[in-house]
């Protein structure tokens, strides 16, 4: 089938049918129970002939799926783009899809008679996010025409993201040993990751930061009103609630436990005493703490789903093994130190250091050929552009010139 579409139609019965050809109970189904059954009966040969429609079925859905995502791309659904390099809408729900990227790629969809948009097709094995990271760079390739700027474009993003996680990995894992080092020493209770700026404002700063910081930090805790710090930094007073004294000690889960028992025992109602502890819970918690638990939580939710998206783990593996090493630990980092945050104990600081060590080398191995060759490609791109420029000007001193 062509991919010039009429401009006419309704994208939903185009899917509709993509589903009717791939989606569950759908042809393909049937034609798998038919060869598996069969198979069994010892005559999978008699439907030799029926073979080929698979592959058809395949094809067609994926080609529906494409006409109705360039339906989509001209009424300006965001989401147009990606369903036409195969992502389903399933793989989509909920997903967060840049504007900036996905307005060039959007763009090349609803012009596809103009603009072969073949270079926004999911390539094997690709997840969404590595989709996401992938486009951009392709489409300054394709609007330059200078392909070496398109990678120097994908390797910055790559890299920006590696230095704006990396570091913070093997932080966790620096103060996590040093945390658990105390705890079996010397009887520290363990510190929630991420709450080091509200230990500095409550005048408890640790032992790493400068003492002028330190002091400084305290000087403005002790000039902000207590309730503002309190909502911020959570309140101590009901970290007494799991048995600890500072609200960056406190298990969550314990203060919410006992929360919900106290209000249950005034004769409070099931529903009310859930919302009692979880309200405690927060309150224990503070924003800066809360938030941290929700960032690291969506995190390791979407590095989940980009995992799954890998397939079939020993030809992921086989396919990238330091990528998918990488991948697999950075869910492991991500959901550890969300269980510290949540409740800050041996076997979950433990857990946060050890993953965040191994998320940071197989991420920096991953992307070490990236690294060793990005400054060349820079001085490559830089040459070309000063090219340019130069061709530019000579043709504008040319216009410009009436003896030329």
């Amino acid at each position: 089938m062509s991919q010039k579409t009429p401009r006419m139609g309704n994208p939903q019965d185009l899917e509709h049918l993509a589903k009717l050809l791939d989606g569950r109970g759908s042809l393909r189904d049937k034609l798998d129970e038919a060869f598996t059954r069969a198979s069994h009966l010892g005559v999978r040969d008699r439907l030799a002939p029926l073979r080929p429609m698979s592959k058809w079925t395949d094809d067609t859905a994926v080609d529906l799926r494409r006409r109705a995502a360039i339906l989509r791309a001209e009424d300006g659904d965001p989401k147009a783009a990606a369903l036409y390099a195969g992502f389903t809408p399933a793989e989509l729900k909920g997903a967060s899809l840049p504007p900036d990227a996905m307005l060039i790629a959007n763009a090349s969809v609803a012009n596809s008679d103009a603009f072969d948009p073949g270079w926004l097709k999911r390539k094997p094995g690709e997840t969404l996010q590595d989709w996401l990271q992938r486009i951009p760079g392709d489409a300054t390739a394709k609007i330059s025409g200078n392909e070496n700027l398109g990678e120097v474009v994908g390797d910055y993003i790559n890299l920006t993201a590696l230095a704006s996680t990396v570091p913070g990995a093997f932080k966790m894992a620096a103060a996590g040993t040093m945390g658990l080092i105390k705890y079996f020493r010397k009887g520290d209770f363990l510190k929630a990751p991420g709450t080091t700026l509200a230990q500095i404002l409550k005048g408890k700063a640790p032992s790493y930061i400068p003492g002028r910081i330190a002091r400084l930090g305290a000087s403005i805790g002790s000039r902000t009103p207590a309730p503002v710090l309190n909502a911020l930094t959570g309140k101590d007073s009901l970290a007494a609630l799991s048995g600890k004294t500072w609200a960056w000690e406190a298990n969550l889960l314990k203060v919410g436990k006992n929360a919900n028992a106290l209000s249950r025992a005034t004769g409070a109602g099931r529903l009310a005493g859930f919302a009692s502890g979880a309200g405690t819970a927060l309150r224990t918690a503070g924003w800066w703490r809360g938030a941290g638990i929700a960032g690291s939580a969506a995190s390791t939710v979407i590095g989940a789903v980009d995992v799954i998206q890998e397939g079939n783990p020993v030809e992921a593996f086989k396919r990238d093994k330091a990528g998918y090493v990488s991948k697999v630990s950075g869910v492991a980092f991500n959901a550890s130190l969300t269980a510290a945050m949540v409740a800050p104990n041996p076997v979950t600081i433990g857990a946060a250091a050890v993953t965040g060590v191994v998320y940071g080398v197989s991420s920096i191995v991953d992307n070490w050929d990236t690294v060793k060759k990005f400054p060349g490609k820079v001085a490559d791109a830089g040459e070309w552009a000063g090219k340019k420029l130069g061709e530019g000007a000579r043709k504008l001193t040319s216009a410009l010139n009436p003896f030329d």
